[in-house]
């Protein structure tokens, strides 16, 4: 769980987010309960409506399921869906972007591939 959440976004959406970015991450797999909202609520100190209108949309989404009496849990699809639906949001979010702009700049798609090739080789040791 990421330790605190920030004034910037509503909170709702930041609990939604940290708990389908510990599924992304392996933390939370399939069929794994996922912390009570009374946990929640404890861990960050807000407000028992706010978790669960969280806690609701990735149950409307499908990313989550509940086991009557006993708890909200990972989906076993939810690491694909939200792989896919990262992809998505990635793509348009930063790919489509960088490509509008390099075209703008005029580099050719080999210039891009070896430009991106060069940043990410900046980071091998």
């Amino acid at each position: 769980m990421k330790p605190q959440l920030d004034n910037d976004r509503p909170l709702f959406l930041q609990i939604k987010e940290a708990i389908e970015d510990d599924i992304l991450l392996g933390e939370l797999k399939p069929d794994e309960q996922i912390p009570s909202n009374s946990q929640l609520v404890s861990f960050y100190g807000i407000n028992p409506v706010t978790v669960h209108k969280g806690v609701t949309l990735l149950l409307e989404e499908g990313i989550i399921y509940k086991k009557r009496g006993l708890g909200m849990y990972v989906s076993p699809e939810a690491p694909k869906l939200l792989r896919r639906r990262s992809l998505e949001a990635f793509g348009q979010d930063f790919i489509e972007p960088l490509v509008r702009q390099a075209q703008i700049l005029g580099l050719e798609q080999q210039a891009l591939h070896t430009l991106i090739d060069e940043t990410l080789g900046k980071d091998q040791p």
